[in-house]
């Protein structure tokens, strides 16, 4: 007997559960590193510890949860259902403004720098999604960086990388 098409995971469903559970794992590890540099409830790495664990957690709890469902990806070969599973949880504005984030995070690496790189990210990625107003996003973004700017280099004298 064959389950009606409203019954099934979409591609994606039980694929997010699993790409939450690495990532979530991932930053476990990491934050337990930090928190092994500071044990305590009040460390600097209690916070990213309980939050990742709840991740790996909750990842689990769905996956466990979810393992007997049936997804649209039922039948078909490996590559096929995760060219459908990928294509499903990264749509194309979904995987254009990932890139621009890591692209973002390496030109901070590379010493770039907060004030240039931050304003060049914003209208990017708002030209990007609204496909408009590329005059309007300049105000925007220069409107953000004030903000910025004001609040954490003089409000709160933290020194932005």
């Amino acid at each position: 007997m064959e389950e009606k098409k409203e019954n099934l995971y979409k591609p994606g469903e039980k694929g997010f559960s699993v790409f939450l559970l690495l990532f979530g794992c991932y930053f476990l590890y990491e934050s337990w590193k930090l928190y092994q540099q500071e044990p305590g409830a009040s460390s600097y790495g209690a916070v990213p510890l309980f939050v990742s664990a709840m991740i790996v957690i909750f990842s689990l709890a769905i996956l466990i949860s979810d393992r007997k469902k049936k997804t649209e990806n039922t039948g078909l070969s490996f590559g096929e259902a995760a060219k459908k599973t990928v294509g499903y949880m990264f749509p194309l504005d979904v995987l254009v403004v990932f890139i621009l984030i890591v692209l973002y995070c390496v030109g901070m690496q590379i010493g770039i720098g907060f004030v240039w790189m931050t304003p060049v990210f914003l209208w990017i990625s708002m030209s990007y999604l609204m496909r408009k107003g590329y005059i309007k996003n300049i105000l925007w973004t220069a409107l953000c960086m004030a903000f910025i700017l004001l609040v954490f280099s003089y409000l709160f004298s933290v020194v932005l990388p």
